[in-house]
């Protein structure tokens, strides 16, 4: 059965992003070596990616091509999206059903993408198998935080850590 996977980068206050969404603090992180943080490896362990539409359209933004090409992306909203990429589908009815028959299909994982209010709901809902969070080493002081609207309570396991001297940490946990 495939797994339901959050991969996200949080500032060390909890934030995944600016108030506007912006992400410019995470290039603001010297990386002389140009570490990928485990993303590229990530990235093929899945096939079919959620986001919110905050987060799609903020991905548009980025003024490059779309960067998943070769996975399904469906994009979770209650209003009608312009869906602007191959290979991306609007859902706007419940979650829980959806991901339940896509877990149940053969192929690789799922990557919960974002955004926190996505986040939060499918913690809620019991979805979100795995969580890696690749904890940057700044302070943001506001912005959009990694679990808004208070998701209940979940308990997880530390299954693994990595630290790289850029001051980046990948903290892995899973659903207990």
């Amino acid at each position: 059965m495939k797994k339901c996977k959050l991969y996200i980068a949080s500032s060390i206050d909890g934030y995944i992003a600016r108030e506007d969404g912006s992400l410019d603090w995470l290039d603001a992180v010297p990386n002389p070596d140009k570490l990928d943080y485990g993303y590229y490896a990530f990235y093929e362990s899945v096939d079919t990616l959620i986001m919110g539409r905050k987060t799609y359209e903020e991905v548009l933004g980025f003024g490059v091509d779309w960067p998943y090409p070769d996975a399904k992306t469906y994009i979770v909203s209650s209003r009608e999206v312009e869906i602007k990429t191959k290979n991306t589908y609007l859902i706007n009815n419940p979650l829980e059903d959806k991901v339940k028959e896509w877990k149940r299909e053969n192929g690789k994982d799922i990557w919960v993408v974002g955004g926190g209010v996505l986040i939060s709901s499918m913690l809620d809902l019991g979805l979100i198998d795995e969580m890696l969070l690749t904890i940057t080493p700044v302070i943001l002081g506001s912005g959009i935080p990694l679990f808004p609207n208070n998701p209940k309570e979940t308990k997880l396991e530390l299954v693994k850590t990595e630290a790289f001297d850029t001051g980046f940490v990948n903290l892995t946990y899973k659903r207990v």
